[in-house]
């Protein structure tokens, strides 16, 4: 049965971090200078030419099929195991892909994620998918003509049978259809559903579940302040300027005449919304961020309860080898999904997993 190091493909060693790449050429007594993409070169190289993978990629096989990448997660509807849906892939896929690896033609593949084989995980519980799918198109000239030629991608699902989940590694806007591609091959009449908490729940619990500081966010004010009108929105600027023309000139007076156009400009229902509230009111979009915790700064502080968060970017550590590594993720709380700006291994994304998800 196939474990991790034998389900991996070129791409996969090219996303590996220049460092892991590097020790895999020494170890492997192979040229360990160049770029990564160099060093990648060769290590494929060494495995398509008859060398075992698994022995090559023993000591990396819990990066191999991580990286940076999108996880978003699934679970049965009616939250049951997916106990014995290894054993449904084996006699629904028209091949055991723990054993063999079925690659399509080029000229098959479409948009539609098709299996093309699956490794054993650390445990008997769980176990990994590869789908491959058509992600483009590339066109190359010569003179007048034109050839084109698909672009492929390889993507990893994680399932968990004793906790019913299982984990899509693919672009969010991917995931739906990758986790529908796993459900056909099971031929059973059941669906899955997206998790979604805590994705519904302030950004600040995430950070607070990984031990982490949230250093940067992306919002959209709330939508009660959607109406105001040019006007209106003209007031609050004047307001504003008003302020920095006070600390220069030390005149009250135009701070009060702006205040008191604000007062007849604003119905009683609108100058209800507090005033930090109506700065935000005219923006599209409103990012905040740094390289330190936002949370305790006062301009955060004074504009988070208006805003309706998108994205963020949580920075934590966790032990690589015994050794803390700081780890940044960006959270999507409108895609669900979770991004490693790090490149991330197997125990960290089970961390993530354990802290946020399965909770």
């Amino acid at each position: 049965m196939f474990t991790i190091p034998n389900v991996v493909f070129a791409n996969d060693i090219t996303r590996l971090p220049k460092i892991t790449l590097t020790e895999i050429c020494t170890d492997l007594n192979l040229d360990n200078g160049g770029s990564a993409y160099e060093l990648a070169q060769r290590v494929w190289e060494h495995i398509r030419d008859g060398q075992n993978s698994e022995n090559v990629l023993e000591k990396s096989k819990n990066k191999l099929l991580v990286g940076q990448v999108s996880l978003t997660w699934f679970r049965l509807e009616s939250r049951e195991s997916l106990r014995g849906s290894r054993e449904l892939v084996i006699e629904n896929a028209g091949f055991n892909p723990f054993e063999q690896v079925k690659l399509p033609l080029k000229e098959q593949l479409t948009t539609e994620p098709v299996l093309i084989a699956g490794a054993n995980g650390e445990y008997v519980c769980e176990y990994y998918l590869r789908f491959m799918y058509k992600n483009g198109v590339k066109k190359e000239y010569y003179g007048n003509e034109m050839n084109i030629s698909p672009i492929s991608e390889i993507t990893t699902v994680y399932v968990n049978e004793d906790l019913g989940i299982i984990e899509v590694r693919a672009d969010s806007k991917k995931a739906e259809k990758v986790a529908s591609a796993f459900v056909r091959i099971l031929r059973k009449e059941i669906t899955l559903e997206q998790i979604i908490t805590p994705f519904d729940q302030p950004i600040d619990d995430i950070a607070d579940k990984l031990n982490g500081e949230l250093i940067d966010t992306v919002s959209k004010p709330e939508l009660l302040l959607a109406d105001i009108s040019a006007d209106e929105a003209k007031v609050v600027v004047d307001i504003l300027a008003s302020l920095n023309e006070y600390f220069n000139t030390k005149d009250i007076t135009v701070v009060e005449t702006c205040l008191k156009k604000a007062d007849e400009l604003f119905d009683e229902q609108t100058i209800a919304v507090p005033f930090t509230a109506l700065i935000l009111g005219g923006m599209e979009r409103v990012g905040l961020g740094g390289e330190r915790e936002l949370r305790g700064l006062p301009l955060y502080d004074c504009f988070n309860p208006y805003l309706d968060h998108q994205s963020g970017f949580i920075r934590f550590s966790f032990p690589d080898g015994g050794v803390e590594k700081p780890y940044t993720v960006r959270v999507g709380l409108k895609s669900k999904s979770i991004y490693f700006n790090t490149p991330a291994n197997e125990s960290v994304v089970e961390f993530v997993r354990n802290r946020v998800i399965l909770v």
